[in-house]
């Protein structure tokens, strides 16, 4: 099944896109044109159903980037580098003898201009540079060309901005588009496909999920059902207290994120443990749902997925706990300390989440779930092993000896 891509861009920039996209297989290309590059957040409303979204410059990019979010397929853009600005210099040299400082260009980055120079150990005037951004109209962009011609300071104009083309066009002033060439475009159409591709593969990963209530408990078959529902699952009972859900990864992931799987374990009055688990094949999403739910605890959902890492506990902590690595600093430290890969994995994502590098045993304890005597003896590990230092004492408001304070002493990152 082809790649259905849309792509907003200029009626200029489509005529080179059409040209071009014959060379990569499997796609289909839907386009949504604008005549000026603002107008991109409109036509990002107005895409139709497809599997990808490109956008051809940065600059309609820029300017519907507030919205990317909101857009549950992949999206793209043709970014302008050096080696677009590069090909347009060895274009006009060779249609036109122009000299460098004669010139007035448009560009994103005006340091992409100083590289392609530099490269060239060009070392005479350089061109007149004009520096686009979506804080200014390109009107203004427009002017600053028109007022260097006017005064003959330039002969000619490369722009990136195909409606500034147009009127300079209009206008008789000699100007060519700023050139994205070929292979740049071909690799950034392969690039979006492989991006929808990749995430149609992650969404329809096989999800299995556990629900798993205490003997003497019972839950509504109205609340499996609605769990069932928010998660298009569908379920079985395998045991008189346990229950399995079937679904795909994409499913799940919209679920957690719109909050209405939340929303419906906040409803159930009886405790329960649920965890999902990911795999390549159902055999695999249920050893993992199995592993997850031994971290379970009542009203949170774990996630263990297909690389054995723990997702959780949600709605509390979205954090990310890997259960097996291959990291040599990881392994080395677990021989060292005797602590688990896990239980490092754990201290690694204590220090993400908290916003200071301080803190005490108590601290440490209610993170992990653990006893403060287990909390003690993983934190004398570390110290014993320079992985910890003490910094510190914090004086408690009741009698009693005050709590040492420590900081982790190893890369977290």
């Amino acid at each position: 099944m082809s790649t259905k891509i849309a792509i907003i861009c200029s009626k200029a920039f489509m005529k080179r896109i059409i040209s071009i996209a014959q060379n990569v297989t499997d796609i289909q290309i839907e386009f949504y044109l604008y005549r000026h590059p603002s107008e991109a957040p409109i036509l990002v409303k107005q895409i139709k159903p497809c599997d990808a979204l490109l956008f051809g410059g940065t600059l309609p990019y820029l300017h519907a980037q507030s919205l990317l979010s909101e857009i549950p397929i992949p999206w793209n853009y043709i970014k302008q580098d050096e080696t677009a600005i590069s090909t347009t210099f060895l274009s006009l040299v060779a249609k036109h003898t122009v000299p460098i400082d004669r010139i007035s260009i448009d560009v994103m980055n005006p340091a992409f201009v100083d590289n392609v120079l530099a490269e060239i150990e060009y070392t005479g005037e350089k061109p007149h540079v004009q520096h686009i951004s979506i804080t200014e109209p390109t009107e203004n962009i427009l002017q600053r060309h028109m007022a260097l011609w006017n005064t003959k300071s330039i002969d000619f104009v490369i722009t990136s901005i195909h409606s500034v083309f147009d009127e300079l066009q209009a206008l008789q002033i000699p100007a060519m588009r700023m050139l994205d060439t070929k292979n740049s475009i071909i690799q950034c159409l392969e690039e979006t496909k492989s991006k929808s591709l990749l995430t149609k593969s992650e969404s329809f990963k096989a999800v299995v999920g556990l629900l798993e209530i205490p003997k003497d408990s019972s839950i509504e078959s109205t609340i499996l059902s609605q769990i069932a529902k928010a998660t298009f699952s569908t379920y079985k009972q395998i045991s008189a207290h346990t229950f399995e859900l079937y679904t795909t990864a994409g499913h799940l992931q919209n679920a957690l994120e719109k909050e209405n799987l939340e929303e419906l374990i906040q409803q159930i009055e009886q405790p329960f443990k649920l965890a999902f688990g990911y795999g390549h094949s159902i055999l695999e999403a249920t050893q993992n749902a199995q592993y997850a739910l031994t971290f379970a605890k009542p009203s949170e959902i774990y996630i263990l997925d297909e690389h054995k890492s723990l997702l959780g506990p949600f709605p509390n902590s979205k954090g990310k706990v890997s259960l097996k690595t291959d990291d040599p600093y990881v392994l080395q430290m677990a021989k060292l300390t005797s602590l688990s890969p896990l239980n490092i994995s754990k201290l690694i994502n204590f220090s993400h989440e908290r916003q200071s590098a301080q803190f005490t045993s108590q601290n440490l304890a209610e993170y992990l779930q653990v006893t403060r005597r287990t909390t003690e003896r993983i934190i004398k590990k570390l110290v014993d092993n320079g992985y910890a230092k003490v910094v510190g004492e914090e004086m408690t408001h009741q009698q009693g000896r005050p709590r040492t304070i420590y900081e982790l002493n190893f890369a977290t990152y």
